[in-house]
């Protein structure tokens, strides 16, 4: 990642709490029929279900009846270990950071959970898939109005302390900041629809453009470099790999590095870049990074474009005949110079990431001797 994500204390976090003390108050423990009392000793939780009771909107039904329907489900499984195992999956799907930087960490999954009690994966997922969302039941009321309230709350705070407004994991696209009206949609870093207990859980919810999000991360897995969900448990073992945490606390050092096969970059061609990202200790990490953004395909045709690559190139080929007229410039050298100086001291707003090492590389190839 160009750069990491700074997490927020805000309210909307009170949703992962009630859907832990779900899990490991009434779930895990659950034995014979479920009654609404039982969620007592947590009042607050206890209040928003009498009040869903009352209001019998399709969407409380839905939350209370599910509630109860996994109660059931989960009170007719006689395997303690089974409930102890799956107590620890809970934590680690909930581990976002964990799962990144320890392979030893084993995320469970819905088929996981289906291949020994179908009926409770399908209770699970029919639940877990509705609780964020447009019809999600925490948009009620009772919850704080999730997408009308809460998630606009959330964003506009979020923004105020990510504030780069650019896309870190592409350092290409805009995201939307607090000067906008609608905000960017938030991706599931480890896919909701996979791997359950964790879909509002804000460690696993980061803003990403639209590119990233909806036309090549989909529902690849950073964690596993094979995104075949039917593969058996030895293979999805050695596919285990670390990821990039978008919410870490320390920012490894990143280079790039290009070769071109070509001196004629303005008829550059993706087939004729050569295009290493590096970072000692982080090959792993920076694999995941660029398989799960598409990344070579995607600065590879950035650097081929007419408005981007070329245009870099061309700026200087056009503009040097009037470098004398800049009253510190003399000569293409020194055009070159403040450019590639621009460049690097924009590495993420205007891609200085890329194009300053793009320059350097036409630079030492010797493209723009022909302007001495």
């Amino acid at each position: 990642m160009h750069f990491n994500y700074i997490p927020i204390e805000h309210d909307i976090n009170k949703l992962q709490g009630y859907l832990d003390f779900l899990f490991f108050e009434i779930w895990i423990k659950a034995e014979g029929d479920f009654n609404s009392s039982l969620l007592e000793p947590n009042k607050e939780f206890y209040d928003i279900y009498i009040i869903l009771e009352l209001q019998e909107t399709e969407w409380g039904n839905f939350f209370n009846g599910r509630i109860a329907l996994i109660h059931e489900e989960f009170a007719k499984i006689d395997d303690d270990k089974f409930k102890m195992d799956l107590a620890e999956s809970y934590k680690a799907n909930n581990d976002i950071e964990g799962l990144c930087c320890n392979k030893d960490l084993i995320p469970i999954t819905y088929q996981d959970i289906h291949s020994s009690y179908p009926d409770l994966a399908k209770a699970l997922k029919s639940f877990y898939s509705r609780v964020y969302g447009s019809t999600s039941p925490f948009n009620l009321k009772a919850f704080g109005f999730l997408n009308e309230k809460l998630l606009p709350d959330f964003d506009t705070e979020f923004m105020k302390v990510n504030s780069k407004e650019i896309c870190p994991f592409c350092g290409i696209n805009h995201i939307k900041g607090n000067n906008y009206s609608t905000r960017e949609a938030y991706d599931h870093f480890i896919p909701k629809g996979i791997y359950p207990f964790n879909t509002v859980n804000f460690k696993n919810l980061a803003p990403m453009c639209h590119e990233c999000n909806s036309t090549y991360k989909l529902t690849k897995k950073p964690i596993y470099n094979n995104d075949e969900n039917n593969i058996n448990p030895i293979e999805r073992e050695l596919s285990r790999n670390l990821s990039f945490y978008p919410y870490s606390d320390t920012k490894p050092e990143i280079s790039f590095r290009i070769e071109l096969n070509t001196t004629r970059i303005d008829k550059l061609k993706t087939d004729e870049i050569v295009l290493e990202i590096e970072s000692e200790g982080n090959e792993e990490q920076v694999e995941s990074w660029k398989r799960i953004f598409g990344l070579d395909e995607r600065y590879k045709a950035l650097l081929c474009s007419p408005s981007a690559g070329i245009d870099w190139y061309n700026s200087i080929i056009s503009e040097y005949e009037n470098a004398e007229a800049l009253s510190d410039i003399e000569g293409a050298e020194q055009y070159y110079q403040v450019i590639l100086k621009d460049a690097k001291k924009n590495l993420i707003s205007g891609t200085g990431f890329i194009k300053s090492v793009f320059l350097e590389t036409c630079h030492e190839k010797g493209l723009f001797k022909k302007l001495d």
